[in-house]
């Protein structure tokens, strides 16, 4: 499936709705999982074993699983990729033909798909810390990491 860049931000929009009922019942399922192996747990770390790290690696800060933490990208390179790969024509020449400089006019609304779409705000500490790798200047906010991801794209196209 091809996407423009205004597209993506519907995109993204329908990917949530799609999410919202499943998301839900995953997050039901998963509470009551925790709450069982707690309860079963013979030790405090056996109990918090199930929830990893709150608020970071694809858990919220209440032990939930966010239901597409496992098709967020890993690495810097490969969320550049995969995204290149979802845009249209038109939308790969519009990047290509921007200045390095001038890849900040797509920050705002780009780049909250970007966020949104690879766990950035909801702790992807992975891809966090390879864009980091890539660019030791920046801080660990999405708003720096979803730009680093936008640069890796616009290199790609040249």
């Amino acid at each position: 499936m091809k996407f423009t860049l205004s597209g993506i931000c519907f995109a993204f929009t329908t990917a949530v709705a799609a999410y919202a009922i499943p998301a839900y019942a995953q997050d039901t399922a998963t509470q009551a999982a925790n709450a069982a192996n707690a309860a079963n747990a013979s030790s405090p770390s056996q109990a918090t074993a199930t929830c990893a790290t709150p608020g970071k690696n694809g858990y919220d800060k209440t032990c939930k699983r966010y239901p597409d933490a496992d098709t967020w990208p890993t690495s810097c390179d490969q969320a550049a990729t995969d995204i290149l790969a979802k845009l249209d024509d038109a939308s790969k020449q519009r990047v290509k033909d921007s200045s390095y400089e001038g890849l900040t006019q797509f920050h705002m609304y780009w780049g909250m798909g970007i966020r949104n779409d690879t766990g950035l705000w909801r702790g992807n500490v992975a891809l966090t810390d390879s864009c980091m790798a890539m660019r030791k200047d920046i801080s660990r906010h999405p708003d720096e990491i979803s730009m680093v991801i936008i640069q890796e794209i616009w290199k790609k196209l040249h």
